[in-house]
């Protein structure tokens, strides 16, 4: 579980890499997807199903499909053709395959749900076991609105910046 656990905080440090390093705000964007869906690995591998399926549903889902959206809307035409055997395709095809592998692997490796709708897997601090004796979405509730209130209010307040952001910076410049 520590490999898995590596490649995918290795993948989420690439993937924010390349959101700052990124030339086009399509492919930061893109960039910053990959990150997201890299976080919900990893909290796959810390036990925390409900965290990672938010993390895949809300900011990869939405969130970003959405921004994706913006910049592409916002800067039409800027936007190049790829070639089929260029080396970034070729990496990312690698990747995607690399993810399926490591998803796959994730799925197949003790994670499971009873029909109760229980969560099973191996033990860890957080094991489900341990969580489900209070409920895992109650048991995220009352530490995020008591214990992590701040961080809480301080990562909304982060998204809005962020979304302000991706508008400001590929809104078109109009000739004055």
């Amino acid at each position: 579980m520590s490999v898995i656990f590596g490649l995918a905080a290795a993948v989420a440090v690439v993937a924010a890499l390349g959101v700052v390093v990124a030339q086009r705000t399509l492919y930061s964007a893109l960039a910053l997807v990959a990150n997201m869906v890299a976080l919900a690995v990893l909290f796959l591998t810390l036990d925390a199903q409900f965290l990672a399926a938010v993390q895949i549903i809300v900011y990869a889902g939405a969130v970003m499909v959405l921004f994706v959206f913006i910049i592409a809307l916002l800067s039409p035409g800027a936007q190049e053709r790829l070639h089929p055997l260029e080396a970034r395709v070729l990496i990312g095809g690698l990747a995607a395959v690399a993810f399926t592998v490591v998803v796959a692997r994730l799925t197949l490796n003790g994670v499971s749900v009873a029909a109760s709708g229980r969560f099973y897997g191996r033990l860890g601090p957080f094991a489900p076991v341990l969580v489900d004796r209070h409920g895992q979405v109650q048991t995220l509730g009352e530490q995020l609105f008591t214990t992590f209130l701040l961080p809480f209010e301080l990562s909304s307040l982060l998204l809005l910046v962020a979304a302000v952001g991706a508008v400001y910076l590929s809104r078109r410049r109009r000739a004055s």
